[in-house]
Formats: structure tokens, sequence, C-alpha cells
């Protein structure tokens, strides 16, 4: 059969959507008596929208970004005092990436830092752009040559240079030794006014200091990653976790 053997050419061509729906928009034709040159725009959208999905998953597993922060599932009520809503939708439009800001995040656990950050992933993503994600300690690890593969170490910094966005999470969680301090300063100076890069941490920047054995250095790397950055630094907030223990603890039957 022609239909059969139209099938068997697009997925030789490797258009796999196109195949797929080809059933459906011969029936949308016939129907609605559609043009040929319609009908193969439709089939040619089915394909580049499949083909942009498929793009956007691959981009989401190579980015580390968890499919469980997103905006979509982030309850902007729950902190709406200290993260107002208004705010949290504009980092959303992505705009701070755009003017090649960075983002800081600061304030105590569990208020929903690090799901902002992923979520802004998942937006960036959305939008072509290749997303790095790491706990920066981790990072920081694998960026070593003496504790990885030297090889493998430059690769990792060269995509953490060229990222459309590069995301730091549990920033000064501890203090960093000589060497991870002149690989903050490569990141940060690399990137600056070229990527941004979203930080997230559970301590102010005015602490952040002490955590870099070189004073100078760490002023540098300071003044890159905070001078211009859209800054969301709070001192208290209500624990998603905390409290959502507590809820599941309420909810349970008693024993």
């Amino acid at each position: 059969m022609v239909k059969d053997d139209l099938i068997t050419e697009l997925k030789r061509l490797r258009l796999p959507a196109m195949a797929d729906n080809l059933d459906v928009r011969a029936s949308q034709a016939e129907e609605g008596k559609l043009g040929y040159l319609e009908f193969t725009q439709l089939l040619v959208q089915d394909e580049l929208a499949s083909r942009e999905s498929n793009s956007f998953q691959k981009r989401l597993k190579s980015a580390g970004v968890s499919n469980r922060m997103t905006f979509e599932t982030f309850d902007f009520e729950f902190n709406n005092a200290v993260f107002p809503a208004q705010t949290i939708r504009d980092l959303a439009s992505c705009r701070f990436i755009d003017q090649h800001r960075n983002l800081v995040l600061a304030g105590p656990p569990g208020i929903g830092k690090s799901h902002i950050a992923h979520a802004v992933g998942h937006e960036a993503a959305r939008r072509g752009l290749d997303v790095v994600v790491f706990k920066t300690h981790k990072l920081l690890e694998r960026l070593a040559p003496d504790r990885f593969s030297t090889k493998k170490s430059q690769i990792l910094m060269k995509r953490c240079i060229n990222a459309g966005l590069l995301i730091l999470d549990d920033f000064a969680f501890r203090l960093y030794s000589q060497q991870e301090t002149e690989l903050l300063y490569t990141l940060s100076d690399e990137r600056l006014q070229e990527g941004s890069i979203v930080i997230t941490s559970n301590r102010p920047p005015e602490d952040w200091f002490s955590i870099f054995p070189d004073q100078i250095v760490g002023g540098a790397i300071m003044d890159r990653l905070v001078s211009g950055a859209v800054k969301l630094i709070v001192t208290s907030g209500r624990s998603f976790r905390k409290e959502g223990a507590l809820r599941n603890q309420i909810s349970e039957p008693a024993a």
C-alpha cells in the first residue's frame, strides 16, 4: 500500500513524528478539505514539535535539573512573605538571563531556594539554553584535576563556562581550599557579563568571605558573583521540609 510505503520511507528519513501522525493528519485533511500544502505543513509541524520536545528532555537530563522542582509545582503562597509571588514569577521570565545578570538566593534551609533555582533551570531549558546544575562542593570536587580525570575536568569546566545557565546550589556550604577558590574564580570570571549564574546559599553573601583561604581571590569572586546580581536574601521563612513532615505526621493514622 502507498500509505505503508510512505510510513516506511518517512522513518528511513528519520521523520518518525510525521510517520506516526500520518493517519490522523490524512483524516483531518479529508474531513476539512485541506490543500496539499496545508496537509504537508501540519505534518512538518508535528515533526518540529516532536524534535523540540525530545531536545528539551535531553537538555533537562543533561543539565541535572530536578523534574519535581518546576514553577508548576511551586507553592507561591507558602512563603509569599519572603518570596513575593510577583518577584518569583518575574524570575520565571528569565529576563535576568537575557541581561547576563546573576541571581543570588540566600536564606535559611528548606524555604524553597533550590526549588526556585531548579525551576529557573527548567524555564531556561525550555528556551533552548544549555543548563548545568551542581551542588557547588560536588562540582569543585569534579573539577579538581587531582581528584578526577584531568581530561574530564577540562571538558566539564568548558561546559560550565559555555553553558547558557550555570546553577550552583548550596554555595558556601563549607570552607573551600585554595585550589577550589581558584576554580571558582575562573568560573565567575569567564562567565562575567557572558552568562548567568544562579547561586543558592544558606548564608548571606557577607558571610561568604570566611569560606575562602585567600581573601583577595575571595573578594574578586564575590565581586563577580554578587555585584549587579538580582538578589533575594532573606533571614527567615517557613520550611517546606519541616512543615511538610509535620503535616505528614498529622495525616498518618494512629497506630
